[in-house]
């Protein structure tokens, strides 16, 4: 009899710790996402060193975009952009993606930009709507014949920025999409001249304003 109740209380034993076991280990996975998206974060921050190569190059009243930058300097374009005040760059998480997407369709002109290895690519015309893939990662753009067009994936972009700056031909506004890595991937910009088209500004501005309501994605 004693023998059949030691064994009974070391099957109740064995459930619980297994039980137990099991409560740990859902909580850990839960919070693995978290941990991952504050590392992803603070990889796509410059740190102090870098600040220190970055902000002489932006310390004139004409300066380079990002995207020029990272290749003067070495580093990839979304530290550039984060160690640029927030006024002169904007940054948010891929995160939101959609949300900066949509307020691109209401620019009434852009010029999206695709840097491949030493080739630069430019396609204007308006920013087209998109839907997420049924099948697949992929956000697949609803395009015209003519004008941008393909399939993006945003579960890939790292960090979005609104870069609002003053280059050597004049002001340079835009939005650019960095990977998990820093690096670029594309920019849509204002197809500026040195008199830039009030009603553009105000669109480009609308968007840097949507960007800057949301969480910051590096802090200074």
């Amino acid at each position: 009899m004693a023998a059949a109740l030691n064994h009974h209380r070391k099957i109740i034993m064995r459930d619980q710790f297994m039980r137990t076991a099991r409560i740990t280990a859902a909580a850990l996975i839960a919070c693995l996402p978290s941990f991952a998206s504050a590392g992803e974060a603070a990889a796509l921050c410059a740190t102090a060193e870098q600040k220190a190569q970055i902000t002489p190059l932006y310390a004139g009243t004409t300066v380079p975009p990002p995207f020029m930058a990272a290749q003067k300097l070495g580093l990839p374009e979304g530290i550039i952009a984060s160690a640029l005040p927030p006024a002169q760059a904007t940054g948010v998480s891929g995160a939101a993606f959609s949300k900066v997407w949509i307020s691109l369709q209401g620019w009434d002109q852009a010029l999206t930009l695709v840097l491949k290895g030493t080739n630069v690519f430019e396609i204007h015309g308006r920013i087209p709507a998109g839907v997420p893939s049924t099948k697949s990662p992929f956000f697949n753009l609803q395009a015209a014949e003519a004008g941008l067009g393909g399939h993006l994936r945003p579960d890939l972009i790292g960090a979005i920025y609104a870069v609002n700056l003053v280059g050597a031909e004049g002001p340079m506004r835009g939005v650019t999409f960095v990977d998990q890595q820093g690096e670029g991937m594309f920019g849509v910009y204002l197809p500026e001249s040195r008199e830039p088209s009030p009603a553009l500004v105000a669109q480009f501005d609308r968007t840097q304003a949507l960007m800057a309501a949301m969480p910051r994605l590096c802090q200074p």
